[in-house]
């Protein structure tokens, strides 16, 4: 089951420092797709540290926060204008990580 929630993302091919920026257009368990402007800088099966940045309304606490996990890239959409990825581990594994999104 896929629901339809736009958050921020956050998007780093591992092995490399530099961040790009995307919004969650679908989430599962176990994948997404992210529409980024940045969707042609990857390719399939590039590993990728996936941050998404979700915000107190949607957590129910009193600050955002961020959780981080590694994803492969399943399927790069040009018609879309983003990527779909593939979760190594469920959602609900990803680790949370400090500072407010």
């Amino acid at each position: 089951m896929r629901l339809s929630w736009s958050f921020p993302v956050s998007l780093r091919r591992k092995g490399l420092e530099d961040v790009r920026e995307g919004m969650s257009a679908n989430i599962s368990q176990m994948g997404a797709f992210i529409r980024t402007e940045s969707w042609s800088l990857f390719q399939v099966h590039d590993q990728t540290v996936v941050i998404w940045s979700l915000p107190r309304e949607f957590t129910g606490q009193s600050m955002a926060i961020r959780l981080e996990g590694e994803a492969v890239i399943r399927r790069v959409d040009r018609e879309l204008g983003g990527i779909a990825v593939e979760f190594l581990k469920s959602l609900r594994a990803f680790r949370r990580v400090n500072g407010e999104a």
